[in-house]
């Protein structure tokens, strides 16, 4: 009866730490919202803090990465066995919040990089190493992203 009084009083003071914790920030603030054929390219996707990716069209936002690098990231994705998109989303979080590398790279636009590790949840190895590239707007509007290639001017 003791251990068990023991073992309640000590869970009980290690609660509060474990609910204090701060909760991670690489991650969209939201699921990612749908785009249909006639939803409007300004419409909002999700957001990275203070850069938002929006439907777009074929030259920027979520409409340019589907077109021109969802091959791209479903490959990736098949690694941790995932939607493109959650991979895509977790690239993006990592290069806004704690990015390798950031610059700028012409015409209004700065570039973002930040390594991601693609895990096979099945055995726990990492399988690949990936340094994903985020063009950004200067109106913090994320105008492509795809797992591969390097921002200009990145040592």
């Amino acid at each position: 009866m003791k251990i068990r009084a023991f073992v309640m009083a000590a869970a009980a003071l290690a609660a509060p730490m474990v609910l204090s914790a701060p909760d991670p920030v690489a991650h969209a603030s939201s699921p990612w919202g749908a785009c249909g054929i006639r939803t409007d390219e300004s419409k909002v996707v999700t957001t990275y803090g203070d850069l938002k990716l929006l439907c777009g069209n074929k030259n920027y936002g979520y409409r340019h990465i589907q077109d021109r690098h969802q091959a791209e990231w479903e490959g990736l994705a098949d690694i941790e066995s995932r939607n493109c998109r959650d991979i895509a989303d977790m690239a993006i979080a990592k290069a806004h919040d704690a990015p390798d590398w950031h610059g700028p790279q012409g015409a209004g636009k700065y570039c973002y990089t930040g390594q991601i590790y693609l895990v096979n949840h099945v055995t726990g190895a990492i399988v690949k190493t990936v340094q994903p590239t985020v063009i950004v707007a200067e109106n913090g509007q994320v105008v492509t992203a795809f797992p591969g290639g390097a921002c200009r001017g990145q040592v």
